[in-house]
């Protein structure tokens, strides 16, 4: 019986070699296949880039994104090195990331998050729109009508488009700029940092208030606040206001003298 057995084994074994030797060379022959549909591919001009598709950002944003892009005009969709383009387009000082589709044949598209303005940094003799990753975006025009809140940094070389700011006080003050309500009833001219105490000039139709955040912590909770203040002040009590503390925002003062601590 254990002889037969052994004869039935490698009988089985040859039976399943044939197919088996069959199946590998037609996978091979499809390989083979594909490997020249995608050299052909490569080189026709059926897959030529002839139109490039940009969403998200501004204009501006998408017209340095076009120009950026204008290299693969013509290049082949499926040779495509997309890493490569998005990594040249995330080096603009605008585009904070973006991402590509190949829409066949010959269309690729473009999607864009922008760096977005939070405020105007001076450093020295020279203004700067800076993002809320402390992104320096562009140089600020002389007699720009922007009105991004500013605030002031010492001076230091090396300042480009592109680069960042990673002084721990501008994360202090473009943190507290990054959380302040869409709909606070004054606007934010201007932030400064003191003595590791946050204040922020307020302009508004009726004055020219500080508003003082104290330490740089719990800050939502405390513009928040200030907002409320804000809104709950008569019109005659509001042309008064010199000062708004809320470093204690349990015990928030509202005050005539800017000079005088609550």
């Amino acid at each position: 019986m254990g002889r037969l057995a052994l004869v039935q084994s490698r009988s089985a074994r040859g039976d399943f070699a044939v197919p088996w030797r069959r199946v590998s060379g037609i996978v091979a022959a499809a390989a083979a296949v594909l490997g020249l549909l995608y050299l052909a591919a490569r080189e026709t001009p059926l897959f030529a880039v002839r139109t490039v598709e940009i969403t998200g950002g501004s204009e501006p944003v998408r017209k340095a994104v076009r120009e950026a892009a204008r290299p693969v005009e013509g290049e082949s969709l499926v040779a495509l090195d997309g890493k490569s383009l998005m990594r040249e387009l995330e080096a603009l000082p605008s585009v904070r990331s973006a991402r590509y589709d190949r829409a066949f044949p010959s269309t690729l598209r473009i999607f864009l998050r922008p760096e977005l303005p939070l405020g105007i940094v001076r450093l020295g003799p020279d203004r700067w729109v800076v993002s809320e990753r402390g992104r320096i975006i562009r140089r600020h025009a002389p007699g720009s009508s922007e009105r991004y809140p500013r605030f002031r940094l010492p001076g230091r070389p090396n300042v480009v488009p592109g680069s960042y700011l990673t002084d721990p006080a501008a994360r202090v003050m473009l943190g507290a700029l990054a959380v302040v309500p869409r709909n606070f009833p004054v606007r934010i001219h201007m932030a400064r940092l003191e003595g590791g105490r946050l204040t922020m000039d307020l302009r508004a139709p009726w004055g020219r208030p500080e508003l003082r955040l104290g330490e740089g912590v719990d800050v939502r909770m405390k513009l928040a606040v200030a907002a409320l203040v804000l809104r709950s002040l008569s019109a005659d009590a509001r042309s008064s206001v010199g000062y708004v503390d809320v470093s204690v925002p349990e015990r928030t003062v509202v005050g005539t003298n800017p000079k005088v601590e609550g």
